[in-house]
């Protein structure tokens, strides 16, 4: 599974949001081989089905038992979607979205219409040697950025790599991320889809559910900088997800009104990934979403599918106009004129945040 369908986000998800969150196993020949943790919402008069927080999450596969799974009878769309209807899901369709390639390709997805996600996700390889990390991204002008970040930093007073060790630092990253993220989409013209009270519950449960180990379910990091004549104040925060040797970023953002020449953002970046490849990690993921400075960070892009199961009349009359939809997204993401229109369009009905605070 990835971390999206553990038990800490999906708990996190359905304590946070108060979602209808139904656990669905599946069987063959009496040994189960399959648990989808699903949500069940109402879009556009539709009942769908689809992974607990997906509107979050960067990749999806369900939890599967790759022993049982390979030893499976071939699973034909009909008989998934008989046994989902039987599950009473009460639900007119099943979407199983931001699947990785090869876990579509395995049953009980593999005989299910799909389409490609409106969004590729992104990924950086690592190893314990950092500079054969950098190697794969142009080594010299990553350096150079960061000596260039970091002498600007140093001439404000310097600054620090800090992560949410507690659970009281990790909600105070949190809340300072809450804080910056709002200015940042409302000036690329989005909306802030961290505004719900649900949603920003989620969070802080993730931030503050550890494991055995002490590790956090959302592991929260800053770049803050430093300075004797003022109170520290945190110009850059990531949330990252880890499961096993794989980690994923789920979010970033940056103060923008103090050191905005600094590039905060990316010297955070250069820590973290410097950190995790010496640790041992195996991937850092820059999560799904096509921008710039992703590709500037990433030498491999993986193409999700989306796959998809109607378990009734109604949700077979829809199947062909919301595969239409994530279609058409996805010619407008890779069109950079038909995005650029949109996000114009988009820019005069969001709302710009009032008062916001960019300060820790």
């Amino acid at each position: 599974m990835t971390f999206h369908q553990s038990r800490a986000w999906v708990e996190a998800w359905a304590q946070g949001t108060g979602v209808n969150l139904s656990i669905v196993t599946l069987e063959q020949n009496g040994t189960a081989f399959a648990i989808l943790p699903l949500e069940t919402v109402r879009m556009h008069g539709l009942t769908i089905a689809r992974f607990a927080g997906t509107s979050f999450s960067n990749e999806n596969t369900g939890l599967i038992d790759i022993a049982a799974q390979s030893r499976l009878d071939p699973v034909a769309a009909r008989d998934l979607g008989a046994a989902l209807s039987e599950a009473g899901l009460g639900a007119d369709l099943v979407l199983f979205d931001k699947m990785p390639p090869e876990a579509a390709a395995r049953a009980p997805f593999s005989a299910l219409p799909r389409t490609f996600h409106q969004n590729p996700s992104f990924q950086l390889p690592l190893f314990t040697d950092f500079n054969a990390v950098l190697a794969q991204i142009n080594s010299k002008r990553r350096r150079k950025k960061f000596r260039v970040s970091e002498r600007r930093l140093e001439a404000m007073g310097g600054y620090r790599h800090i992560t949410g060790g507690t659970d009281a630092e990790a909600l105070r990253l949190l809340d300072t991320f809450l804080e910056q993220k709002p200015v940042r989409l409302a000036a690329q013209g989005l909306p802030n889809v961290f505004a719900d009270p649900g949603v920003r519950a989620f969070l802080r449960k993730l931030a503050t559910t550890r494991d055995a180990t002490g590790k956090a379910g959302l592991e929260l990091h800053a770049i803050e900088l430093v300075d004797t004549t003022l109170q520290p104040q945190i110009i850059a925060v990531a949330g990252l997800t880890i499961k096993g040797k794989h980690i994923t970023c789920q979010f970033g953002s940056i103060n923008e009104d103090i050191a905005a020449d600094a590039s905060a953002g990316e010297l955070l970046f250069f820590r973290m990934i410097e950190h995790y490849a010496r640790a041992g990690y195996d991937v850092f993921d820059f999560g799904v979403g096509d921008q710039l400075y992703k590709r500037s960070w990433c030498p491999q892009r993986t193409e999700l599918v989306d796959c998809y199961v109607p378990l009734n009349f109604k949700g077979r009359l829809a199947a062909p106009s919301i595969t239409g939809t994530i279609r058409l997204k996805r010619a407008i993401k890779t069109s950079p004129v038909l995005h650029r229109i949109v996000a114009r369009l988009r820019s005069f009905t969001v709302r710009k945040p009032q008062h916001a605070t960019h300060n820790d």
